[in-house]
């Protein structure tokens, strides 16, 4: 008998059971401890009260966390990993989680879902669009090793230090992008802001520095980089943001980008390109109105 449960009701040792069951033989490696487990439920948001369990008995079988921000007036869910154990794939568990999570992005009164799923993974993309989803974009996950050349030889405009926060309040920032691109999954970062003439706000960027514990520079991650959309000089404020982020790194300093839409943040995703950022993963964005 299969029986669904909120994760707050269950204990962290069943989380992690049903999680490490659920993602065994992944594309990539994803297994966690309960330290690991507590660390991605907070960094990237997502809730106990929401996220539910499946168990067989008191056997955790399979998972689904999820998380709900608010934007611009629009409450979204994310689907933050949806995992069913081998023994029990193909038995419905997954579509039992799905039924189980609408309703509750429904009583909680979401706008609308989003998830990513890896691009190979046609069963799990296949389950989504019975539920509704739509793919709205595709997502690569860029990654790069060397040393960033300088993109643009003067610096007409002037950029400002702040804090993602700050970006969030901006009119064309993109807080309904992918979840882990936006605010929140970098709010101990540093953000830039380009301004033109007037002091108006063109363009802005945000990531964070990873440092090893010896204090050692060692990551940088780039969450989202984007031009106001009305400006015709749009490059050029992108070439003078990923300059000011990435041009003064060795080429021992790894540059990520996670998830970047190539559709909806094209003019980003082509300089990263150019530059010579590899894909790592590449997903599919999805989306439902609830």
């Amino acid at each position: 008998m299969l029986q669904i449960k909120r994760l707050a009701e269950c204990t962290l040792e069943e989380a992690v059971r049903a999680w490490n069951a659920g993602f065994e033989g992944y594309y990539f490696p994803i297994q966690l401890t309960i330290e690991s487990f507590l660390h991605r439920l907070v960094g990237e948001g997502l809730s106990p009260s929401l996220s539910i369990i499946a168990f067989h008995h008191d056997e955790p079988v399979g998972i689904m966390l999820n998380g709900i921000r608010e934007c611009q007036g629009i409450t979204m869910a994310w689907n933050g990993g949806t995992g069913v154990a081998p023994s029990f794939r193909k038995t419905g568990v997954g579509t039992e989680l799905m039924k189980t999570t609408l309703d509750i992005y429904e009583q909680a009164g979401v706008d609308f879902a989003t998830l990513e799923a890896i691009s190979e993974n046609e069963r799990a993309i296949a389950l989504y669009k019975k539920f509704g989803y739509e793919i709205v974009d595709e997502l690569e996950y860029l990654q790069f090793q060397e040393a960033v050349p300088r993109l643009l030889d003067t610096e007409t405009f002037q950029v400002e230090t702040t804090v993602p926060q700050q970006v969030s309040h901006l009119p064309f920032y993109k807080g309904l992008h992918p979840w882990q691109t936006q605010w929140q999954s970098a709010k101990d970062g540093e953000a830039l802001l380009v301004k033109d003439e007037q002091g108006d706000d063109i363009g802005y960027a945000y990531y964070r520095r990873v440092f090893d514990g010896a204090g050692k520079h060692e990551k940088t991650i780039l969450f989202q980089c984007e031009a106001h959309p009305a400006r015709d000089d749009a490059e050029l404020i992108l070439r003078l943001l990923l300059t000011k982020i990435f041009s003064d790194f060795s080429d021992k300093v790894v540059k990520v980008v996670p998830n970047v839409p190539i559709t909806h943040s094209s003019a980003t995703y082509s300089l990263l390109k150019e530059i010579g950022f590899q894909l790592m993963v590449k997903q599919v964005w999805m989306r439902k109105q609830i």
